[in-house]
């Protein structure tokens, strides 16, 4: 396989094994997702967090995997970046890096909205129950 090759075959399979680590966490966690959101009591906000908890996840998942350029201060051209098979593995692997550090990062984020959520739910009953 020649280094022009590896290239294009290993930048699918990263962006496969991003997508697909993505949509993993995306099915790992949206059942017990939904089971909180079905208990907020406003309908309007546990409709929008449940439409945009799939991309949430999905999305910064591809901005990791694109935000990783093969460019850089010494190879600046095609040439140049296919000519080492060894700059290509370690490109391949900052993408697949970048994009789980940003999966991290939106499930933090997915997290401090869910405590949100839960805070919410907590006031509710307190209040309803007062």
């Amino acid at each position: 396989m020649t280094n022009e090759q590896y290239l294009i075959v290993f930048y699918f399979a990263a962006g496969l094994l991003s997508l697909g680590s993505a949509l993993a966490t995306y099915l790992w966690l949206h059942r017990s997702f939904v089971g909180v959101v079905r208990v907020i009591p406003s309908g309007h906000f546990a409709r929008i967090l449940r439409k945009l908890f799939s991309p949430g996840i999905i999305l910064p998942a591809l901005f990791g995997f694109f935000s990783v350029s093969f460019r850089s201060c010494e190879k600046d051209t095609y040439e140049k970046i296919i000519a080492d098979r060894a700059y290509l593995v370690a490109k391949n692997q900052e993408q697949i890096s970048a994009s789980l550090s940003h999966i991290v990062v939106a499930l933090l984020v997915w997290g401090f909205i869910v405590l949100g959520a839960l805070f919410i739910i907590k006031r509710h009953r307190m209040a309803k129950s007062s």
